[in-house]
């Protein structure tokens, strides 16, 4: 179910409230203990080029929705509503909300690549904020230990630069990037499904990593 808190542009929203409601209800059947009812803020802001559509988990009910009235393809538009919804409602089932944090570097890293992999996983999608097939695995791990060594503070002064967009490197989207990286690596070694992972911390995902490493070179054949 859905109850709408506030409109930017009521004429562009109301005629998507079913389709939300509808993803919504969708979502809630796989994680059933989210709130029946989800609150959506309509706003304005965090929009996705590629989509015209932006999301935001404000608080464990509540979920900002952007639609960027403008944008040319509205057949696309309205299919990445349903992976939008689908990943901010993951988010308030881990409890990664506006209202729950503020969140490490790394740690927002691998919620993000969480709720990546959830939209690829349940709504077939392949976003490009996710899509690390073009980065090197070195760059990736290089990033991975960019993102480990920023203090809360520090990543909170460079939080657009690496969620969004880091200028010094010419690279969009790095959280997101290493975050869908580490998760489909814990989801391969590990054999497990995003489900098995939706009740798990970004912690306990990362610490699946880092053992995963080190299994890998226990097991691995001596140089002679």
């Amino acid at each position: 179910m859905l109850e709408v808190i506030h409109y930017q542009n009521e004429a562009t929203e109301k005629p998507l409230e079913a389709s939300i409601s509808k993803y919504y209800d969708q979502v809630r059947e796989l994680l059933p203990e989210l709130p029946k009812t989800v609150k959506i803020y309509f706003g304005d802001y965090g929009i996705i080029p590629e989509s015209g559509i932006g999301g935001y988990a404000y608080s464990h009910d509540i979920i900002t929705l952007s639609i960027d009235p403008d944008f040319q393809d509205k057949k696309k538009q309205l299919k990445d509503i349903r992976p939008t919804i689908f990943h901010e409602a993951l988010h308030q089932y881990q409890n990664y909300t506006g209202e729950g944090g503020p969140f490490s570097a790394i740690d927002n890293a691998i919620y993000e690549g969480m709720a990546t992999v959830f939209e690829q996983e349940y709504c077939g999608v392949w976003q490009p904020y996710g899509d690390y097939r073009e980065t090197s695995e070195a760059s990736l791990k290089q990033w991975l230990k960019n993102l480990q060594q920023l203090s809360l503070e520090d990543f909170q002064d460079t939080y657009s630069e690496w969620k969004f967009y880091h200028p010094k490197l010419k690279e969009r989207w790095i959280v997101y990037k290493v975050g869908t990286w580490i998760t489909d690596q814990v989801l391969e070694k590990q054999k497990l499904s995003l489900i098995d992972l939706s009740t798990k911390t970004a912690a306990d995902v990362l610490k699946l990593y880092v053992q995963q490493g080190s299994n890998l070179t226990n097991n691995a054949a001596p140089h002679l």
